[in-house]
């Protein structure tokens, strides 16, 4: 069934955008566990979610926890909107955790925010590279 509004076939347009951009990005590099596309312009909405096959499956996140990663990635990446000023177009922000970290970066023209999920001992900007090329961002 066809979207029957212009809001409604830009949403689902979207969306099979961001599920390429979230197949293309799997493909990229071995580093990345899991990801999410999230629209900016809606308040974090996840558009696509794509996990790879060396992620163990009790650590895969339920429905509402991705969300509310979703929404705080957001936040995060508006927040730096204000230091982008001093320093430059933000590219891409990690965030370190015990375990794990998670990259931040914009998908420019697309108005889409990519978090990826990354191990620990990844190289963080060597795998935005790898992201930036494939999807033409660079």
């Amino acid at each position: 069934m066809e979207p029957s509004t212009p809001r409604e076939h830009s949403a689902a347009e979207k969306t099979r955008v961001a599920e390429r951009v979230a197949e293309r990005v799997l493909e990229a590099d071995p580093a990345v566990l899991s990801l999410m596309v999230l629209d900016v312009n809606d308040g974090g909405r996840v558009l696509a979610v794509a996990r790879s096959p060396s992620l163990p499956s009790h650590e895969r996140a339920d429905p509402g926890t991705v969300q509310r990663f979703a929404i705080a990635a957001v936040v995060v990446w508006g927040a730096a909107r204000q230091a982008a000023q001093l320093m430059g177009k933000r590219e891409f922000i990690v965030g370190a955790f015990r375990e794990q970290m998670v990259l931040l970066a914009d998908l420019g023209e697309y108005e889409m925010l990519l978090a990826i999920r990354l191990g620990r001992s990844s190289n963080a900007e060597h795998v935005y590279t790898k992201v930036a090329s494939s999807l033409g961002l660079r």
